[in-house]
C-alpha cells in the first residue's frame, strides 16, 4: 500500500467532463470527499462493533421514510462493508484495507480528474443510488459496499496496471479485479430479475455515461492506428532493397547501416568511406 498519496499515471490521460460547468460551480468541489466517506464508514463501523443493533437505524426503508424518518434516504450509504456472521477480526482487517485503498483512490482520482470532477462523479453516484432505492426494491444491506464498487471500477478504468497483493501474497492488477467485479455484476443483472437489473444499471449509470464513450473512442483510435500501421508496412520497401547504394563500392544502407551516403556535384551517390578515399 505504498502507493497512497502517490501521483499515478492514468490510463485515461484527461477527462473533459463538465469543463464548461467547473468555473460556475467550483464551490461544489469537495477536496478529499472519498477520504471523508471512508472516515465516516470507519466511525460507523466502530459504532456497530459496540452496538450492532444500530445498523437498523441506517437501513433504507420506504415505509419509515414516508412516516418522517427522512434521514434513511441517505443514511444507508454510511453503512460500511462488514462480513456477515459476526466475523469481527476479519471485518476489522477488511475495514483497515478499505480505508487505505479509499485514500489511494481519492488521491489518484483527484490527480486524474481534479477535485471538481471527482466530487461531481460521487454526487452523481449517490443521487443514482437514492433514486434506484426509491424506484426499485433496495438490496438487503446495500450501502457503502455498492458505493465502493462504483468508485473502484472508475479507479480501475483509469489505473488498470496498479497491482494489489491478494491475500497479502498474490500480485493482481486491479484491472483484472475490475473485470471480475464487472462479470459478477452482469451475472446479477441476468439472474436477479428485471428489478435487480434496473437497480444496478441506474446505480452504475454515472460510470457508464463516463466510460462507454471513452472506450468507444479508444477502440476507434486503436483501429485507425492499426490501419495506418498496415498501410505503412504495405508501402515499405521489400526485404533486401535499400534507399541508398554507393555507385563506387556497391555498399547499401542495408548492408552497411553504419555508413552515411552523400550525393556529389556530379550527381553520384557515394558512401562516406568512398568519399574519404
Amino acid at each position: 500500500m505504498g502507493l497512497v498519496n502517490a501521483c499515478l499515471r492514468p490510463f485515461v490521460p484527461h477527462v473533459s467532463l463538465s469543463n464548461s460547468l467547473e468555473p460556475k460551480f467550483r464551490w461544489m468541489a469537495f477536496p478529499g470527499l472519498i477520504r471523508g466517506i471512508g472516515i465516516i464508514h470507519f466511525f460507523v463501523f466502530v459504532l456497530l462493533v459496540f452496538n450492532p443493533e444500530t445498523s437498523t437505524s441506517f437501513i433504507f426503508n420506504k415505509t419509515l421514510i414516508a412516516k418522517g424518518e427522512y434521514w434513511r434516504a441517505i443514511s444507508f450509504i454510511a453503512l460500511p462493508p462488514i462480513l456477515p456472521g459476526g466475523m469481527l477480526l476479519l471485518s476489522t482487517l477488511l475495514m483497515f484495507f478499505v480505508i487505505k485503498i479509499t485514500f489511494l483512490i481519492n488521491d489518484s482520482l483527484e490527480h486524474a480528474w481534479g477535485e471538481f470532477r471527482t466530487s461531481l462523479y460521487i454526487y452523481a453516484v449517490l443521487a443514482c443510488m437514492i433514486l434506484a432505492n426509491l424506484w426499485f426494491e433496495p438490496f438487503p444491506g446495500q450501502g457503502g459496499l455498492i458505493l465502493y464498487e462504483t468508485i473502484f471500477i472508475a479507479f480501475a478504468t483509469i489505473f488498470p496496471n496498479i497491482e494489489f497483493r491478494l491475500f497479502l501474497v498474490v500480485p493482481v492488477k486491479i484491472g483484472i479485479l475490475a473485470i471480475i467485479l464487472a462479470v459478477i455484476t452482469i451475472l446479477q443483472c441476468f439472474t436477479g430479475g428485471l428489478q435487480v437489473a434496473a437497480h444496478i444499471l441506474l446505480t452504475f449509470f454515472p460510470y457508464l455515461a463516463w466510460a462507454v464513450p471513452r472506450f468507444l473512442k479508444w477502440y476507434i483510435m486503436r483501429g485507425r492506428t492499426a490501419a495506418r500501421r498496415n498501410a505503412f508496412q504495405r508501402q515499405a520497401l521489400p526485404e533486401g532493397e535499400s534507399f541508398h547504394k554507393c555507385e563506387q563500392c556497391g555498399a547499401t544502407d542495408s548492408s552497411h547501416p553504419e555508413r552515411d551516403f552523400r550525393v556529389t556535384e556530379e550527381e553520384r551517390e557515394l558512401c562516406n568511406a568512398c568519399l574519404a578515399e
